[in-house]
This record gives structure tokens, C-alpha cells and sequence, in this order.
């Protein structure tokens, strides 16, 4: 398998090495590589299919086509987590088979189910009843499949009720209505099962649901970072490091999480610096990581700052990069009111170039892997791209609806000119 992904993306290894000796970015091979992670045959770089796995194989290989050195084997930082799976998902409401990812999504932290009866549908009203608790109670123990609707998440009587639900349940099975489905990754898996259902896909007047949800738990998965760096001409063991998260969903039954711009477009972006630098090298070194398990916590990144590749003392500045696939919004920098200095210094650049149409501070927030750097006083970035396209944790975010414009390449020049003025300030 690892040499079928070697020789598969050869062609775009050399169309990224030889533009890049030309150009400052090459969005035509960013495109690509967003496509080649995004292929049904990573799965959506999850833990289904191996999905992670491929994808740094897959990276690894572009860090040695363009002569990234590496301090470890093929450049990987092996780590370990517990993940839950959904292999095997099916929803039917009376004989429709509802489409996954589309239709509903499974809790990713439910255990399997397999149970057809009546629905049971629960409204507003009677959510705020006292007896609510008690009247699903009886309706599970009859074969009724309970059906909530959707409620508002201020309304303290409801909510209250639903924590009585969820602590009363044991092993039945609820159905929540919800307005807009997004997923993420389960670290760990409840006796119950759980579906999100979109309330637009729901019909009153269904008589009965049939729902069959296989799971598995996998205690100590073994996924990895990927580590590659281009030394220093002047202070090599000085380091500034490019980084974002190559990880995405994975799979939920049959549908496919690809996670085009969360976060394919960030590691197009990460291989493209790595290309430029590669062939322009800085005073201090440049080094890019490629994170995996951003999705599932930050795992990948905690392991880092506990386990470094080389000491966090010996880093000078974190350059994260997630979201990078739009851009006529500007981009937010996450930590730009904890060093200022810095954030002043990017904008100054971005007003000199009119690279992007605005640059929006904010504060410290624990949302991508810049986090736990900054955390340990290592001074850290987070950027992302603002724009039209909104397609989050769903099966949506694919290639096909994500195409890199001009802004692309703008954000490309601003990032590179910030990280070049450490060697020229």
C-alpha cells in the first residue's frame, strides 16, 4: 500500500517541485493535494479504512520529494487514543432509508443498536411536561422509538428534562430533531444509542423508524504526527514552526466526512510553504508539522508539546494554519491580543501588500493545535480564513464544493513575507 500512494502521486509531486522553483505558490497543486486527501481512499483521515494512516504516507512522501530533513523514521511521531467507530449505520422512517450525513447523523459516542418499532414523536409541549421523563420511560419499554423535537436550548424546563431523559434511559434509544447537522469524534462509547435527525427530513406522520448502528471502540489506536524541517543558514537550532491538523472524521456507516477545507486546505498550504522554503532557506529553521487527532481534542498536538521533537525552548514562534480555503472575508488571528507585537507586525505587512481585505484579532482560544504551544509560552498563531463557503463537519466540505481563488494565493504571500521578516527584522 505504501508504495501503490508513492507511485500513484509522483506526477504531482513533480508539478509541485518544479512550479514552486518558479513561483511563490502554485494553487493548482494545493488544489490537487486538497483532492488526493480528500479521495475515498483516505476515508476522510479518520480511523475507519486507515484513513489517517494513508493520508501521512501521503504526506510524508511529499516532506521527502521536496528534501525535507527528518529527525524521526519517515518523519512520523507515533501517539496513541481511544476512538469510537461507527461502522455500520441504517435509518429508516416507515420503508425510506434516510441518507447519512445528509439526513441524520449518529452520536459518535453511541454504542450499536438495532431496534424497528413505532415513533414516539415528543413535542415541545409535552418536553416541558414533569412527567416527560416517566412517559419515555413507558414508551421504550413498549417497542416506541422516541422522537424529541427540536427545542430551544434556553429553555432551562426542557433541557432539565433532557438531562432526566439521558439519566433514566439505560439502554433505549433517542431521536433528537435538530435544525443543522454537524459531526464530530467520539472518545468513547455509551450503552445507548443516539441520532441526530434534520428536522426537515422528519414526517409527522411516520408510523415506525428502524434504526441499526454497529460501533467499535478502539482502545489504544495508534495514529501519528508527521514531522519534517528545512535547516537554518544562520541559527539552525533556532525554529519556527508551520502547522495544522491533516486529520479530519472519517467515516459514519457509508457517508464520507472529507474535510476539504477543515483541514486539507491547511496542509495544501503547509506542503506549498514547505516547497517554497525548501528551495528559499531562512536564518532560523523552518520547520511543518502535520498534526493528526486535532478533531478528536488536540490529541496530536498535546503529545507534541509533552513529547517535542526538539525542545520547546528552542522554538521561536508557531504558525497554525486550518481553514484556509476561502478568504474574501480576510482571516481572524487567534492570540493577536496575547502578543501584539507580532499581530502589528502581520497586519503591517497585509496593509502594505493589500494581500487580504481585513485581519480580525482575537484572543486566546483553545479551538486548533496552536493552543498547548501557547500554553507553554511559546508564542503562537492561529489563523483562518473567513468567506462565503460554509460547509463544516459534514459531508459536504468535499472537493467538489471547494475551489482555492485568488485569496489563496494572497494569504500564501502574507503568511511567507511574515514568517521571512523573522530573518530579515
Amino acid at each position: 500500500m505504501h508504495i501503490q500512494v508513492q507511485m500513484r502521486y509522483i506526477p504531482v509531486l513533480l508539478l509541485l517541485i518544479t512550479a514552486n522553483a518558479v513561483f511563490a505558490q502554485n494553487r493548482v497543486a494545493a488544489q490537487q493535494i486538497i483532492s488526493d486527501l480528500c479521495s475515498e481512499e483516505m476515508a476522510g483521515r479518520g480511523y475507519i479504512n486507515q484513513g489517517d494512516k494513508k493520508a501521512a504516507e501521503y504526506i510524508a512522501t511529499k516532506f521527502s520529494a521536496l528534501g525535507l530533513k527528518a529527525k524521526t523514521a519517515n518523519y512520523m511521531q507515533p501517539f496513541g487514543l481511544g476512538v469510537n467507530t461507527i461502522t455500520k449505520s441504517t435509518v429508516k422512517l416507515d420503508r425510506k432509508e434516510l441518507a447519512a450525513g445528509v439526513d441524520y447523523l449518529v452520536s459518535p459516542e453511541s454504542g450499536s443498536v438495532k431496534l424497528s418499532g413505532p415513533a414516539f414523536y415528543v413535542s415541545q409541549r409535552l418536553l416541558t411536561s414533569p412527567k416527560v421523563a416517566k412517559k419515555i420511560q413507558r414508551a421504550i419499554m413498549k417497542g416506541y422509538v422516541p422522537i424529541i423535537s427540536v427545542y430551544d436550548a434556553k429553555d432551562e424546563i426542557a433541557v432539565s428534562n433532557i438531562a432526566k431523559i439521558r439519566k433514566s434511559l439505560g439502554y433505549g434509544t433517542l431521536v433528537f430533531l435538530k435544525e443543522n447537522l454537524t459531526w464530530s469524534v467520539g472518545r468513547e462509547r455509551k450503552r445507548n444509542g443516539e441520532i441526530w435527525l434534520l428536522n426537515s427530513s422528519f414526517d409527522r406522520m411516520t408510523k415506525t423508524m428502524v434504526i441499526e448502528i454497529e460501533s467499535e471502540f478502539i482502545n489504544d489506536y495508534t495514529t501519528q504526527n508527521i514531522y519534517g524541517y528545512v535547516e537554518g543558514t544562520t541559527y539552525p537550532d533556532s525554529i519556527i514552526i508551520f502547522c495544522g491538523h491533516y486529520d479530519h472524521l472519517g467515516k459514519m456507516g457509508d457517508a464520507t466526512f472529507y474535510g476539504a477545507n477543515d483541514n486539507a486546505s491547511g496542509i495544501s498550504m503547509l506542503i506549498d510553504m514547505a516547497a517554497y522554503f525548501a528551495q528559499h532557506p531562512q536564518k532560523y529553521t523552518v520547520a511543518f508539522i502535520a498534526f493528526g487527532a486535532e478533531e478528536a481534542g488536540l490529541v496530536g498536538s498535546l503529545h507534541y508539546v509533552n513529547k517535542p521533537i526538539v525542545p520547546l525552548s528552542q522554538t521561536k514562534f508557531v504558525f497554525n494554519m486550518d481553514l484556509m480555503g476561502s478568504g474574501e472575508g480576510g482571516a481572524t488571528i487567534v492570540n493577536a491580543t496575547v502578543y501584539p507585537e507580532a499581530f502589528k507586525r502581520f497586519t503591517s505587512i497585509n496593509t502594505q501588500n493589500k494581500y487580504l481585505p481585513q485581519i480580525k484579532p482575537r484572543g486566546k482560544a483553545a479551538n486548533s493545535d496552536h493552543y498547548f504551544f501557547s500554553e507553554k509560552g511559546v508564542p503562537s498563531f492561529f489563523i483562518y480564513l473567513m468567506g462565503d463557503y460554509k460547509h463544516y463537519h459534514m459531508p459536504a466540505d468535499s472537493p467538489k464544493n471547494l475551489r482555492l481563488g485568488e485569496y489563496y494565493d494572497k494569504s500564501f504571500l502574507l503568511i511567507r513575507d511574515f514568517i521571512m521578516s523573522f530573518s530579515t527584522g
